[in-house]
């Protein structure tokens, strides 16, 4: 084990993401979006935790959309259309439990 600095991911043009670690029931991601890089809407069939790390993103949840500031996090349902965007550079740490993913 080592300590983790959860802003150690840098903001590239795209989605940058950063494997935290991934065992046979869930896994920890790290990710970066630079302002306006979005995350269409998709479906998972778990549910999803996001936690804000530093700026802040639009999360859309369904029909709903929310604001998430850094400190903020959010479960996103299983079976229901989610995606965001960032309004700010963000960085973003993702918890799901283990299950097959399409990106």
């Amino acid at each position: 084990m080592s300590i983790i600095n959860l802003k150690d991911i840098e903001y590239l043009d795209t989605i940058n993401k950063k494997l935290i670690f991934d065992n046979e029931q869930s896994s920890l991601t790290l990710l970066s979006f630079k302002k306006g890089v979005e995350r269409t809407l998709h479906i998972d069939k778990k549910d999803e935790t996001a936690q804000i790390i530093e700026g802040k993103a639009q999360i859309t949840i369904g029909k709903e959309k929310y604001i998430l500031n850094e400190g903020e996090m959010i479960v996103m349902p299983q079976n229901i259309p989610h995606g965001l965007l960032a309004l700010e550079d963000t960085k973003m740490l993702l918890l799901r439990p283990k299950h097959k993913h399409d990106d």
